[in-house]
């Protein structure tokens, strides 16, 4: 998440960000790997699947409070989970949609790791056009 933030603070004042919360990964209820994710306080984050939204809003508000997470985040409501059906986000994705709603980019994970350099180049890019 760091270097998330990272881009964020660089990039921020010419692209606007948005992190969506969608299903929770490992839900202790669901599929537990209580290594899957770990605080800065180096203790396991434990959660059941969010089956509402103030249940969603609880676990994203931890999420971004235990880890200083300075991207703007909304969630995805789960009664319908509609970001996560029509983009399949899991286990991580970034999408980049330009100023006319096309959808530009999607950095994929490779062996479970998010390689951010071509998302960089990719932002330098839109810099660059709106310059």
């Amino acid at each position: 998440m760091f270097r998330l933030s990272e881009l964020y603070n660089i990039y921020s004042k010419y692209i606007n960000f948005r992190f969506i919360y969608i299903l929770e990964a490992h839900a202790q209820d669901e599929w537990p790997i209580c290594s899957s994710r770990w605080s800065p306080t180096e203790m396991p984050i434990k959660y059941n699947q969010t089956r509402t939204i103030e249940q969603r809003l609880v676990v994203a508000k931890d999420f971004i409070r235990d880890f200083n997470f300075p991207i703007p985040t909304v969630i995805d409501k789960p009664e319908e989970n509609l970001f996560e059906k029509l983009y399949a986000p899991w286990p991580v994705r970034i999408y980049i949609i330009d100023k006319d709603y096309r959808l530009t980019y999607i950095a994929e994970p490779s062996e479970t790791m998010l390689e951010l350099n071509e998302l960089i180049e990719h932002l330098q890019s839109i810099i660059q056009l709106n310059k």
